[in-house]
C-alpha cells in the first residue's frame, strides 16, 4: 500500500485506545456481519476459509467466526492487528497483517489457504485510484475457482450525508472528525463504480443492492448516524 496511506492508518489505530466501538464503522456484529448473513451465507461454501479483509479491530471477524469454521482477519496496519488480537482474544478467529494491494502477497496466501470466501467492508473506496486494480487482482487470486466475495462500499449518497452531519455543529459526529484528522478521507463512489471495477477484472457479480451502515457516531440530537452503502456478491468468471 502507498506509504502515506499506510502511515495514516497506522497512526489512526496507534492513537486509538483499545476499546470497542471507537471507530465510526465499529458497529456490533449483531447489526452488521451477523445481520448481513442472509445476503452472502448461501453463496459461501463452509469448507472454504473466510477472509475478513480490512478487519480493523476484528469486531466483524469475531462475529463471522461464530458462523464459519475458519475465519481470518486481515489488515495492512500492524496497530489494527494489535487491536484485533487484544479485543478478540476469546474468538477462534485469527489475525494477520496483509496488504490487498500486493498481488504477490495474494498469490502466497492462496498457496497457503487455497480458494477463500471474502468479506470486505469499506476497503476499496479508501484506496488511491492507482492501487485499486492491484487490489481487485488480489481478490481474484484469493477467491480462485470456488470462492465468493461479499463487498460493501459507501454509496454515492454517503458523501452528502457525512457533510450534512459535520455541518450540524463543531462537535457533531466526533468519530467521523477523528477519521479526517488522521488524513483518512472516506469517499462515496459514483453509481456503478464498484461493479465496473470488479467486472473489468473478470469478476462476475451475481447479486447486489443497498444496505445501511449503522455507525457508532451520534448527531447533536442524539440520533445515530446512518450511512447508505452498496453491496455486491461476486465470483470469478
Amino acid at each position: 500500500m502507498e506509504q502515506s496511506v499506510r502511515t495514516n492508518w497506522q497512526n489512526y489505530w496507534s492513537d486509538l485506545p483499545q476499546e470497542p466501538g471507537l471507530p465510526i464503522w465499529d458497529s456490533s456484529g449483531q447489526v452488521t456481519a451477523t445481520a448481513q448473513l442472509p445476503l452472502f451465507q448461501p453463496h459461501f461454501a463452509e469448507n472454504l476459509p473466510l477472509l475478513d479483509i480490512g478487519c480493523g479491530n476484528g469486531t466483524q471477524t469475531a462475529a463471522l467466526a461464530a458462523e464459519f469454521p475458519t475465519v481470518i482477519g486481515l489488515d495492512f496496519a500492524p496497530a489494527a492487528i494489535d487491536h484485533a488480537r487484544a479485543l478478540q482474544a476469546d474468538s477462534p478467529a485469527t489475525f494477520r497483517e496483509y496488504d490487498l494491494a500486493d498481488p504477490d502477497a495474494a498469490v502466497d496466501l492462496h498457496l497457503h489457504l487455497g480458494d477463500s470466501n471474502i468479506y470486505m467492508r469499506g476497503v476499496l473506496h479508501q484506496m488511491p485510484d492507482d492501487l485499486r486494480p492491484a487490489a481487485v487482482t488480489s481478490l481474484r487470486t484469493l477467491m480462485g475457482a470456488t470462492g465468493h466475495l461479499f463487498a460493501v462500499e459507501l454509496s454515492p449518497a454517503a458523501g452528502p450525508t457525512m457533510q450534512a452531519a459535520l455541518a450540524q455543529s463543531p462537535d457533531a459526529v466526533p468519530k467521523l472528525q477523528r477519521v479526517f484528522r488522521h488524513g483518512l478521507k472516506p469517499a462515496s463512489w459514483q453509481e456503478g463504480k464498484l461493479e465496473a471495477l470488479l467486472e473489468n477484472a473478470g469478476i462476475e457479480i451475481i447479486d447486489g443492492g443497498m444496505i445501511t451502515l449503522h455507525a457508532t457516531d451520534t448527531l447533536p440530537d442524539g440520533s445515530i448516524l446512518d450511512l447508505p452503502m452498496a453491496y455486491v456478491v461476486a465470483r470469478n468468471r
